[in-house]
């Protein structure tokens, strides 16, 4: 944000610079559209979105329950090597409780 800060100084300098005559009013309404202007730029920098192969719990577990018969007993959001991704608790049919990791980002499904 440091950046976007120091942009908007540059510009309404520029903005005084260019504008000397005309009122103080006119110069704050000067600041506030080139304020706006570089927050814009600022939100451009940014990453887009990752787009995700899982998006929600309930598509983690279909994934899991097609490799991994049981009983689901929990799921949460975790991280799974580095990407978003959901751990899923299951009870077998032998009463054995286990983990499964299913990364969100790539749709893998991993037994812990």
């Amino acid at each position: 944000m440091k950046l976007a800060s120091s942009m908007t100084l540059v510009l309404i300098t520029s903005a005084c610079l260019l504008y000397p005559l005309q009122g103080v009013a006119s110069n704050v309404v000067s600041a506030s559209s080139v304020s706006v202007s570089s927050m814009s730029i600022a939100a451009q920098s940014k990453k887009p979105p990752q787009k995700l192969k899982v998006s929600s719990s309930q598509q983690a577990i279909q994934l899991v329950k097609r490799q991994y018969p049981g009983k689901v007993l929990k799921v949460q959001s975790s991280r799974v090597n580095g990407n978003p991704g959901y751990r899923v608790k299951l009870l077998s049919s032998s009463g054995a409780v286990f983990y499964v990791s299913v990364d969100a980002k790539t749709g893998s499904v991993r037994r812990n």
